[in-house]
């Protein structure tokens, strides 16, 4: 069985990765705040192969199926609320593997991408939302993957929310990022790795209230005409 020979921390530009070598020769780079997350170590049996697997798809074994099960039960939270709330709206669930509760052993086409799109009853296009959350919500901050953001900015001229849902307390945080804003995230342990967020709280312009964002869908309603 192949095994781990040699591990080396890049000094170089790269110096967030950390270069394996298996059976003596070099295999691959694994970041730095994933491979924390492996439990593996010089003389750890495993592939050059498998071990790229799970670098690639390491957040997906992390999570796992219930973690997808989960999300699936935030989306059809968000959806019941724009049904009850907007019963013309035609709500499609557009994400990448939004409509399943299996993990998917791949990426998306491109990371970041709304998990909804929100048409009027003429089957105009007129916003899209990116539903995220937790269980419980994390002391009185918000924490968003800067991914969710950079697409959001990439896509400046579609209309895109960001969608929290804490299930404990059952209720939706509306978030609308700035476009033009450089935002920076922080790193935080999870399941024994480091993931980046974006924070956010109740004082951040970005951060709106229901109120506010049934306001937004109004004034859509109103000048449907000039929607995405």
């Amino acid at each position: 069985m192949s095994q781990i020979t040699k591990i080396k921390e890049n000094k170089g530009k790269e110096q967030d990765r950390v270069w394996v070598y298996i059976d003596d020769e070099y295999c691959t780079s694994i970041r730095h705040r994933t491979w924390v997350g492996m439990d593996l170590h010089v003389g750890s049996e495993i592939s050059c192969e498998e071990l790229k697997e799970r670098e690639n798809l390491f957040w997906n074994h992390s999570y796992g199926e219930e973690a997808w099960k989960k999300e699936k039960v935030r989306l059809e939270h968000v959806t019941a609320w724009f049904k009850i709330n907007f019963p013309s709206f035609i709500v499609d669930v557009s994400g990448f593997g939004a409509d399943s509760n299996q993990m998917i052993p791949e990426h998306p086409e491109e990371k970041g991408t709304p998990d909804l799109t929100i048409l009027s009853k003429e089957g105009k296009k007129l916003l899209m939302v990116e539903v995220t959350g937790t269980e419980q919500r994390r002391g009185k901050d918000y924490w968003i993957r800067p991914d969710k953001i950079e697409y959001i900015q990439k896509h400046a001229d579609v209309d895109i929310w960001i969608a929290l849902h804490y299930a404990d307390q059952n209720e939706i945080i509306w978030i609308k990022p700035s476009l033009n804003k450089e935002y920076f995230y922080e790193e935080k342990n999870i399941r024994n790795a480091i993931e980046y967020y974006v924070i956010f709280n109740d004082d951040s312009e970005e951060v709106k209230s229901e109120v506010e964002f049934k306001r937004h869908l109004m004034s859509m309603i109103e000048n449907c005409d000039d929607a995405i």
